[in-house]
């Protein structure tokens, strides 16, 4: 008996693996669902070269290592019996199926041996909120690209370390559009991929469809990276707070001077700026501030149940809030998407003369990369909440209500989320009793 791999079309770019057996004067063609970029394929050893510029060679090379044991053992067992295809076929799809059960799968459910198949189905019947619901099918659909890509269907036992190496090289070089450029994904955007993939494995498992702990090696791992972002000062949010966005105002900044469109501005900027300064007096997330009423204020609190956490808050109202209710006759700003809400808040921003040049660095494909720019450029949504946790800990607002209005579990996480610089943390400091030499009252 003979085994080698050989492919299936030499002239083309990639192209796929099968193995030709002989034996017995039959000659038994057998798809292995492998695919190689034809460059690296050695004619020889009829294997992938191993260079460095090809790291799946390895994996391609230990899978049909895996085929060529499989086929042998089926031949093997023949004796002298000549089988037809039909038989080799359905002889190997058992052999397959047969080490599965032995390394720990399932075979009554096999559809459900598909990590995308199961990772849909969960997604569908769990338990959870909207927000990791829309995470989920992100990381389906980054599954699919995957797959697509390597010509493959991912079953559990291929959710591997082999498999976390080969994903996360996939996804630290692949880029994505942003603007008018093309950029690397996020160590968090990633990290973020892995966790859901760890889920829908771990959860699988619990439901007894596998029973495979690869991803619960140590080097399968969930990386991820404190947020580098702004905060607004006290003085910059009372600078936005105080801005007055008259006709004039507008025409002097380069707006249209049409009455019509300067009236439908100023009606746009008032709302954008009342809604993003609520955020920072209550250092909720834009999901919770956005959604106020009137109910949810009484007797100088504001109390909602918050969307991501499903924890009901409580938050004393800030006497600027209390102003900018009053303005606006308790008529709350009305709910918008976070992206519209982010591109005027950045204008705003720049109308308040929130200009200074910042410096903020995160990991994208790998690298630290550092992006320079005025200040409000990168206000978002998100850094009202920051804005409001960090001035509340520069007050002297005690950090365990600050984390338990965040949501956090361990004071840590609050003390890394709010941005407070050595030399503010030091002048807040400045009049404790230990420093001024005051004996305690």
């Amino acid at each position: 008996m003979d085994i080698n791999f050989f492919l299936k079309d030499k002239s083309k770019k990639t192209s796929s693996i099968r193995a030709i057996v002989r034996f017995k004067g039959q000659r038994y063609p057998i798809y292995v669902g492998e695919t190689v970029i034809v460059k690296y394929w050695n004619t020889s050893t009829h294997r992938c070269r191993i260079v460095r510029e090809y790291p799946d060679a390895s994996f391609i090379n230990k899978r049909l290592e895996e085929w060529a044991d499989i086929i042998e053992m089926v031949f093997n067992e023949w004796g002298m019996l000549v089988p037809t295809q039909l038989m080799v076929k359905d002889a190997i799809n058992e052999k397959i199926r047969q080490k599965n059960i032995d390394a720990g799968g399932i075979s009554d459910k096999e559809d459900e041996q598909y990590l995308i198949n199961f990772a849909h189905k969960y997604r569908n019947e769990c338990q959870r909120k909207e927000e990791t619901k829309k995470s989920y099918l992100t990381t389906i659909n980054k599954l699919l690209a995957f797959e697509k890509k390597y010509k493959v269907r991912l079953r559990f036992i291929d959710i591997n370390i082999d498999f976390y190496n080969r994903f996360m090289n996939w996804m630290l070089t692949s880029t994505y559009k942003k603007g008018d450029k093309q950029v690397y994904y996020t160590k968090n955007y990633i990290g973020g991929l892995i966790k859901d993939i760890k889920t829908f494995t771990g959860q699988a498992k619990k439901q007894k469809l596998h029973n495979f702990s690869f991803h619960e090696d140590e080097d399968f791992k969930t990386e991820q990276e404190n947020t580098d972002s702004i905060y607004l000062t006290e003085e910059e949010i009372v600078n936005i707070y105080n801005l007055k966005f008259t006709e004039e105002f507008l025409i002097n900044n380069g707006y249209d001077a049409r009455p019509n469109n300067l009236k439908s501005a100023i009606k746009s900027l008032n709302e954008e700026r009342d809604r993003f300064l609520i955020g920072c007096f209550t250092a909720l997330r834009h999901s919770d501030y956005s959604r106020l009423e009137n109910a949810n204020f009484k007797d100088d609190l504001i109390g909602i149940w918050t969307l991501k956490k499903d924890k009901r808050v409580f938050v004393p109202m800030h006497h600027l809030l209390k102003e900018i209710l009053e303005r606006r006759s308790n008529i709350l700003p009305k709910p918008i998407s976070g992206q519209k809400h982010n591109k005027q808040i950045k204008e705003i921003g720049k109308l308040a003369g929130i200009n200074d040049e910042v410096l903020l660095t995160k990991t994208r494909g790998g690298k630290r990369v550092s992006t320079v720019g005025s200040k409000y450029e990168f206000i978002t949504t998100h850094t009202a909440r920051r804005s409001g946790a960090t001035n509340m800990y520069l007050a002297g607002i005690d950090i365990k209500f600050i984390q338990d209005l965040l949501g956090h579990s361990k004071v840590e996480q609050t003390l890394n989320y709010i941005k407070v610089s050595a030399e503010e943390n030091a002048k807040r400091l400045m009049n404790h009793t230990y420093f001024k030499g005051e004996e305690k009252k």
